[in-house]
């Protein structure tokens, strides 16, 4: 009996200990310009990472624009800024779409989550921290550029995904959104995907350019993640507000898209691993701190 007794009490030890260090890895998705994509690859993305077994929540953070909930014509009453300004617990607030997605909408007046006082941010990351224990992967899908309001947020996450287009322009973009990036923390973990390309010899040129440019003279590595070639069902499915992988799921995209999902997985798998005795909120915490010249 005294045997059972030890084994039960070893077991409930593993399970604490497995659910204490069980946090959601925190992929920021952000671009150097609008019009390139980032929104649409980030409710896709999600989904096809969902379809691989994968838990996946995406919360929109593209500030004032609420681009998701109108890309899947699903309108809400309840957003990211009313988990704020009126503590409604961020649980309430998620929202499950299409394809299994759970996703959490910015609302319209997103723009003054990364303005709210320290109490109301820490009340915001302790509920965070505490979701991260109900899923794999959180995707915080960001406006374009770097926003020096929300940049705490973007540090503080374990993986960035870059979208581009091979335009000059763009990509221009994307290499000033790397420097930000490069000066507070050149060893994020960041990873580029060349969207709306014509055929794949474009988009790996593209990547070629900005990522040996990055080496050079910003000391970063970008990992290469695939082109998404361009697609007419993708803007056909904006348009009926039902995402591309759903809507047509045979389309060159949307196999594209599941391809994606895979090589982002075995990408990570790649990497080393390295525990991170620190959560999403803690991070933020001291980049916040830090970006503000107190002591991080």
């Amino acid at each position: 009996m005294g045997t059972d007794q030890a084994e039960k009490l070893r077991q409930l030890i593993r399970k604490y200990r497995k659910d204490q260090y069980h946090h959601a890895d925190v992929i920021a998705v952000l671009s150097g310009k609008g019009g390139v994509g980032k929104s649409v690859f980030s409710t896709n993305f999600s989904i096809a990472l969902g379809r691989t077994g994968k838990r996946v929540l995406l919360i929109d953070l593209d500030i004032g624009m609420g681009n998701i909930e109108h890309m899947l014509g699903h309108f809400t009453l309840s957003s990211v800024a009313d988990c704020i300004h009126d503590h409604l617990a961020l649980h309430d607030a998620i929202f499950h779409g299409p394809g299994n997605l759970s996703f959490i909408p910015g609302g319209n007046s997103l723009a003054e989550l990364f303005q709210i006082d320290e109490r109301n941010m820490n009340i915001f990351l302790n509920q965070v921290d505490d979701l991260k224990k109900n899923y794999d992967y959180i995707i915080l899908d960001f406006g374009a550029g770097v926003n020096q309001n929300m940049l705490h947020f973007l540090l503080a996450a374990k993986r960035m995904i870059l979208i581009t287009t091979p335009e000059p322009p763009a990509l221009a973009d994307a290499y000033s959104t790397l420097k930000i990036i490069g000066f507070h923390y050149p060893k994020m973990d960041t990873s580029i995907v060349i969207n709306m390309v014509d055929d794949l010899s474009e988009g790996k040129e593209a990547w070629n350019r900005i990522s040996e440019t990055a080496e050079r003279f910003l000391h970063m590595t970008i990992h290469w993640l695939t082109s998404l070639h361009r697609d007419r069902a993708v803007t056909r499915s904006i348009k009926e507000q039902v995402p591309c992988v759903v809507q047509y799921p045979r389309t060159r995209y949307s196999i594209e898209m599941k391809l994606l999902a895979g090589a982002f997985l075995t990408q990570k798998e790649g990497f080393p691993k390295v525990r991170q005795d620190t959560t999403f909120g803690e991070r933020v915490r001291i980049h916040f701190r830090r970006l503000r010249g107190g002591k991080g």
